[in-house]
């Protein structure tokens, strides 16, 4: 799969720009989930995935192959999650809650309202441990895969992750969830 990525990305590189849509179908459904992680709100992360995708199409020329592209476009999602994330906090939109089914029972409900609480203690954390929690538990990239996507060391993820824990319960202790 890495090399027929590759050949799609030089065919792109030598003019032929419909094969972009090959790789906008297979990532982008991975790239959708990890925005919506990240944004809260699926109306956002289906608008930020476009900007992506935009990005990387026009920064095509620049791929190296030294990653794969799932590394590469997550990395433009990331960032531009967080270039999002920094301008609507200008606005300060109230707190979000999970997008819920219409027949959500009682347990559902409590559920929600802890998903709610852990994920508002999980926005509060600082962006590179925020991500870091995000790319393991939600999008459950293994070390490598986040190590590559962050372009840093395996050993960095173990670490970021650890000091992400410690903060997140401490804020979840603080706050009286757990």
């Amino acid at each position: 799969m890495k090399q027929e990525e590759y050949d799609i990305i030089r065919r792109i590189q030598q003019g032929h720009i419909n094969d972009f849509g090959h790789l906008v179908k297979r990532h982008q459904a991975a790239v959708i989930s990890l925005l919506y992680q990240m944004l809260g709100r699926a109306e956002e992360a289906e608008e930020v995935a476009q900007d992506v995708f935009v990005k990387a199409f026009e920064n095509i020329g620049a791929f190296n192959f030294k990653s794969k592209f799932f590394s590469w476009v997550y990395r433009i999602a990331i960032n531009t999650a967080i270039s999002y994330r920094q301008k609507e906090q200008r606005f300060q939109r109230p707190d979000y809650m999970p997008e819920q089914g219409i027949n959500a029972t009682e347990n559902t409900v409590l559920e929600n309202e802890r998903t709610r609480y852990v994920k508002q203690a999980i926005d509060q954390l600082k962006e590179k441990y925020r991500t870091v929690i995000i790319l393991s538990y939600f999008e459950q990239l293994s070390y490598a895969e986040i190590a590559e996507v962050l372009d840093i060391t395996e050993k960095k993820v173990k670490s970021r992750l650890f000091d992400a824990r410690k903060l997140l319960h401490a804020k979840l202790v603080h706050s009286g969830i757990f």
